[in-house]
Parts: structure tokens; sequence; C-alpha cells
């Protein structure tokens, strides 16, 4: 998956000492690739003299050289912009731009997978898509034998099973006044989906994707139920075209906050040890 141009290299060994699989060697003077290759791009990335680039499905156009006005992060605005999140369940009717959803899905496309699988696909919902599955989910949630689940089948806590009187107390309120208190009437849903059901990777693309979101001047809220009902509804999963294998891992809703917070919420102490 590597190319190599020789005539660039000058046997320096910097992209032999960072590759993951130690399968680039220097023989003869020159980097050479062996037969193991993550695609990961360490070796692109690292390379002085530009003399490696990734075969296969990847756009060298789209490599970035490295500028550290670019990318340099204030830790303390950083870490400010994160206590301001909040999990956002009032939206505008106004549809997300497709400028602002390509962003996010690059947040998405750029976030690290275990042993870069870059397995998932993801799933935009409309506002329509939304309203037609709302009554959907919640009756699926009302109306579950949480008795049959198999609580260690299940991609969200267990726990999750306790609240099916909350579930069973919305959809009676989405029966009497059409209001949604699954999705809150969010413009957008947004579904991480996997064949491999790796649900490290979608933790960790599910959370880089709220925070593009939250940096766009929009609002999202975590479906851990949502998800949930995809899991346990064939309606669903055949409404939003899910493939043999395929499950939602995460699910967010998001648009733009009808609601506006002043400031932060205080949290527990932190608990961590060095040892």
């Amino acid at each position: 998956m590597v190319q190599i141009d020789v005539e660039k290299c000058i046997g320096c060994g910097t992209c032999a000492a960072d590759c993951p699989f130690a399968s680039i060697k220097i023989i003869e003077g020159k980097a050479t690739a062996g037969k193991w290759c993550l695609e990961c791009g360490h070796c692109t990335a690292v390379c002085p003299q530009k003399a490696l680039i990734l075969l296969g499905d990847y756009d060298p156009s789209e490599i970035i050289e490295y500028d550290p006005k670019k990318i340099q992060m204030d830790p303390e605005k950083l870490l400010n912009f994160v206590k301001f999140r909040r999990s956002v369940r009032q939206f505008t009717d106004e549809p997300v731009s497709d400028a602002d959803i390509a962003k996010i899905m690059e947040m998405g496309r750029y976030t690290q997978t275990g042993a870069n699988m870059q397995g998932l696909r993801y799933i935009i919902l409309t506002k329509e898509t939304l309203r037609e599955i709302t009554p959907i989910a919640l009756k699926t949630l009302a109306e579950l034998d949480i008795s049959g689940v198999d609580k260690k089948a299940m991609r969200v806590p267990y726990q999750y099973l306790d609240f099916q009187a909350t579930w069973k107390l919305w959809y009676q309120v989405y029966q009497k006044s059409k209001r949604d208190l699954l999705f809150h009437s969010a413009p957008h849903a947004l579904l991480v989906i996997s064949r491999a059901c790796n649900e490290v990777d979608g933790c960790f693309n599910i959370g880089h994707l709220e925070l593009m979101i939250n940096a766009l001047g929009l609002g999202a809220c975590l479906m851990g139920f949502g998800t949930f009902a995809f899991a346990v509804s064939d309606d669903l999963k055949k409404r939003i075209g899910l493939n043999e294998g395929e499950a939602v891992l995460f699910s967010l809703v998001f648009g733009h906050p009808k609601v506006k917070y002043l400031r932060t919420v205080n949290r527990k102490k932190v608990r961590y040890e060095k040892i």
C-alpha cells in the first residue's frame, strides 16, 4: 500500500522507526516497504523528504503540510469549550446546511479507529424521516418485552431497561399531544453504523462528531435510548436501510439550538490516582 520515491528517499530511517508494524526497512540506503501495512499513513506524515505516499483509496491532494499556526490549540480554551458544552434538547425548525453537515462528516472521517479499520459509515436522518420513525421507536420501547432481552448482547448499558416506565409515559405523551420526548423534534439525527460492531470506534467517533457540531454553533444530544430502539426494532432497521450484519453503534440528534446557556455547571470532583 506504500509507494516510495527512491529518488527522494535519503534512507534516514525515520519512516522505519515510526512504522507500527516495523514493516519498513532500510535496505542499501533506501526505504523498502514490507508485506504488512496498517495504512495508517505514519510514514507519509513523518518523512522529511515527502518520499512516501499511500496507494489505493487515498487522495494525495488531501495531504496538508505541518504548520503550527494552523493546529496549535490553547489548552485552556479547549477545556472551557468542553465545559460550556450542553446536551441540547430544544431546536429550531431550521435545517442544518449541507456545508455544515460535510464538516461534521469530515470530523468523523478523520477520527481514529482501532487498527485503522475505517469501517464506519453514517446515516443522516432528515426531519421528515425522524417524524416518520418517532412513533415506531416510542412504541417499540414502550411495548418491549424486556424480560426477553439479552443483557450481555446490549450495546448500551443494561440499566437502560429500568427506564421502560419512562418510555411508556413518553409514548402516551406522544399519542396525546405529539410531543416528542425521545428525539426532541430535532431537525436531524446522525447514526454511526458499523458491520464489525466496534463500540470503541463508535465511542471515539460520536464524541468528535459532537465537538464539531458544537464548534459550528449547533447543538446535539446523544441518543442512548434511540440507539437501543434501532437495535431491537426490525422495522427501524429496514426503514434506515441497514445491511445484513450492520448495527447502529451510536446516535445523536442535532440542529440549531432554540436555547442559550449562559454559564457552565459544576461537576463532582475528579477521581483518579497516580500509581
